[in-house]
């Protein structure tokens, strides 16, 4: 039986800690938060604080890997989501919002 995307995150996203496996290198994640303007955000040693809807969720990056598809190596990396201080409806905002300036490749 396969999932859904659409499915997968909306049964992911109502937790209120969870991690995402991201198609994306640090440096180039770390790029793109500095260029966009639309998440505000702090930075301490791989712990991100974002301040949304007057509230914080906490991003812990782990470990970049890589997947190997054939020849083709694609890095991974682990994002740590803690939405403790958000409804499900700001958490589904912020969702929204950080995986529309993150997400590369679509899927």
């Amino acid at each position: 039986m396969v999932l859904s995307t659409s499915f997968m995150r909306s049964v992911l996203f109502k937790q209120k800690k969870f991690t995402l496996d991201m198609g994306i290198s640090t440096q180039t994640f770390l790029q793109l938060l500095e260029e966009q303007n639309k998440l505000e955000y702090s930075l301490n040693s791989g712990r991100l604080r974002f301040s949304f809807a007057d509230k914080s969720v906490l991003l812990v990056l782990g470990e970049e890997g890589v997947r190997s598809f054939g020849a083709a190596r694609l890095p991974t990396l682990p994002m740590h989501f803690d939405f403790l201080d958000l409804t499900d409806l700001e958490q589904a905002s912020f969702m929204k919002l950080f995986l529309l300036k993150f997400q590369r490749g679509g899927g």
